[in-house]
This record gives C-alpha cells, structure tokens and sequence, in this order.
C-alpha cells in the first residue's frame, strides 16, 4: 500500500513592496524644484535688467531716508526731492581724483539732458568729512561743478548711518605729518539713483559716469517709468 506524500504548492516570489517614501526620488525632486526656482528666479533678474546700463537693484526698496546738513546747515531728507532723480555720490572736497572726476562726469551727464529733463533731476555729493566740509565749503565746491548741485554733511553719527545703509564705506588716512588737518579719506566710489518714487534703482562704479548718453539712457528711462 502506497502511501501519498501530501501536494504542495510553490508560492512565486514577490519582489517586496517599495515604500511609498523612498528619499532618493524625493530627493531628486527637491532638487529639480531648486533647479527650476533659480532659473526662474534668474530669468526674472536679467528681463529686470533688460535695457539698463547701470545696475538694476532688485526687487526695488524705498531707499534710506537721510536727514543731512545742506546750504547754511538747513536740514535736508531725500524725501524732500520725492518726484524727482536723485544722483548722489559720497566723497570729500579734499579729494585729489575721483571725486572731482565724478562730479564731471555727473556735470555732463546732467547738461546733456533737456532743460525740463533737469528740473526732474536732483545730483547730491555727501561729504564724509565732515570736520572740514563744513555747509557752506560744500555749497562752494559743489556749485563749482554745476549751480543746481547740492552738498550735504552732518556729524558722524548721522553720516555713519547713511553710510552703512547704503552698503558704503570709508575710512580716515593719517598723513605723514600727524597733524589734526592731515589725513586722507578712502571711500566708495558708486553713485546711486534714486527713482522719483523714492526707490533705490540702479547703481553705478565710478568708470561707468564717463558714458554720457546711457547715463541719459537710464535717467530717461527712470523718469518714463513714474509717468507710465
């Protein structure tokens, strides 16, 4: 009598279910979505910059409003020139080159634009000396380049703040004799443009003032954008 071994069955192997969180596709997805913001964020940039000579601050910012020392030591804030360009630049009256060459270049730029064109621009110097440039040094010294031109100073503080929320610098130079009056003053050299809106929009090095007509480009073209 034979006996019958009992059937079996084969059960197929099942490859083992994948998690539903499996990090590495997330974690080509995080990438990709990175990938895909910083190009966005790229394009949106340069059609920003599209058309612009100077540097195109972005996005736009209500630029610092400052409270300085004018002609005859009137307080003067930048919101006074609200509707109009404003083109300021930091120095001292005692600088050798660049600040005299900025002031030039500013002073071409300026006379090249039509007279109604000009009542729409303000050019501002701020002096970060201000234990020499006193008020009306300034005044004489700016108005020397061109009569519309204002100067500005205040004490330290006060100009330290300007300074710093423009991202500016500068730093006082010892000369060789030591004395009180001896020293020099290394700065930033970029001028900035302040939309009639009160917007900081564009930034230029100081090698880019000597183009005039981009220069006049660019205000143009500010001066377009509030009208429109």
């Amino acid at each position: 009598m034979s006996v019958l071994s009992p059937k079996t069955t084969s059960v197929p192997n099942t490859p083992p279910r994948r998690p539903f969180f499996d990090w590495r596709v997330w974690t080509v997805a995080v990438v990709l979505l990175i990938a895909v913001g910083l190009a966005v964020l790229c394009g949106v940039k340069q059609h920003a910059q599209q058309g612009f000579f100077g540097m195109r601050l972005f996005p736009l910012k209500s630029a610092y409003d400052f409270k300085l020392s004018g002609p005859n030591g009137a307080e003067v804030r930048l919101d006074q020139f609200q509707g109009k360009a404003v083109l300021f630049l930091f120095g001292f009256t005692h600088c050798a080159n660049i600040c005299p060459t900025s002031l030039t270049n500013l002073t071409d730029v300026y006379q090249a634009l039509t007279p109604d064109e000009r009542k729409q621009v303000q050019v501002v110097f701020i002096s970060v000396d201000p234990d020499r440039d006193k008020p009306q040094t300034l005044e004489q010294y700016v108005t020397s380049f061109d009569p519309s031109f204002i100067g500005l100073t205040a004490p330290k503080p006060a100009i330290d703040q300007t300074v710093l929320a423009y991202g500016a610098s500068y730093e006082m130079v010892a000369g060789p004799t030591n004395e009180p009056n001896d020293y020099s003053v290394n700065h930033s050299a970029y001028t900035y443009l302040v939309n009639p809106s009160g917007k900081l929009e564009l930034l230029y090095g100081n090698e880019k003032l000597t183009d005039v007509q981009r220069m006049v480009s660019d205000i143009r073209a500010v001066l377009r954008e509030t009208r429109s």
